[in-house]
């Protein structure tokens, strides 16, 4: 009987031991497919990263761009106003000081004129 079970256990054996090697080599092939997945994606994955930093970068660039446009059109806005009412208010000097000017010629054309006037008559006099 014993040879009966050692001739039936043997072919369990056998099947057995070939199971558990298609399963180590089923194991290794995994392992291989998941080392090759990882040396073809990570190239992949810096790539894609390196292209969507670049893409990042070019976005915030044009949007920073636009910021300082936008900002020098306002900035060179503001200066044409203050430039407009510094020229108003320099006008506006201007002619304050003109009339004042000529309200002091006046004043001084007349008395330059009775100081004229009294000089000649002084000498007349004379």
């Amino acid at each position: 009987m014993e040879e009966k079970e050692l001739k039936s256990e043997t072919p369990a054996r056998d099947e057995a031991w070939q199971a558990l090697q298609q399963v180590r080599e089923a194991e290794e092939r995994a392992r291989q497919m998941v080392e090759e997945a990882r040396t073809r994606t990570a190239p992949n994955l810096v790539k894609q990263a390196a292209e969507e930093s670049e893409e990042a970068r070019k976005r915030m660039l044009a949007e920073a761009r636009k910021q300082a446009e936008q900002l020098k059109k306002e900035m060179v806005e503001k200066a044409r106003t203050e430039a407009g009412t510094i020229s108003q208010q320099a006008e506006a000097e201007k002619a304050e000081i003109l009339k004042t000017a000529e309200s002091n010629f006046e004043q001084a054309v007349s008395r330059t004129a009775a100081r004229l006037l009294e000089l000649v008559e002084s000498r007349k006099v004379d």
